[in-house]
């Protein structure tokens, strides 16, 4: 079932841990930069969703969020296959999805060659 647990601490073993499943821990804070805090005092970083009103502090917020993939004013794992899709340090291993993942199977060399004239 869905579960939203309240008044959750950052050293709770449901903050530091990532849970999957339909659940939403609730961490309050007093300012951005304390939700920013926040949001990065854990070991995971896959996903990450943002609400609020202006646009422009949910963007700047959302910059500073050690995540993959952060949603604001919305939520959902994955997108399309053109949205790459991973986390930050425990989360994941690199991109899957998207331009990103198909840049892991190339390497980039430069040849370069002088030709007189």
């Amino acid at each position: 079932m869905p579960t939203l647990l309240d008044k959750v601490r950052v050293d709770m073993r449901v903050h530091q841990e990532e849970i999957f499943g339909p659940v939403l821990s609730i961490v309050a804070f007093d300012d951005v930069n304390e939700a920013a805090e926040i949001a990065n005092a854990t070991e995971y970083g896959l996903v990450a969703g943002v609400w609020g009103k202006d646009v422009s502090v949910t963007h700047r917020l959302a910059q500073r969020i050690q995540a993959g993939q952060v949603f604001v004013n919305c939520y959902g794992a994955g997108g399309g296959v053109e949205l790459p899709f991973g986390g930050y340090r425990k989360s994941g291993f690199g991109r899957e999805k998207g331009l990103d993942a198909l840049l892991s199977y190339t390497q980039v060399k430069n040849i370069c060659i002088r030709i007189e004239p």
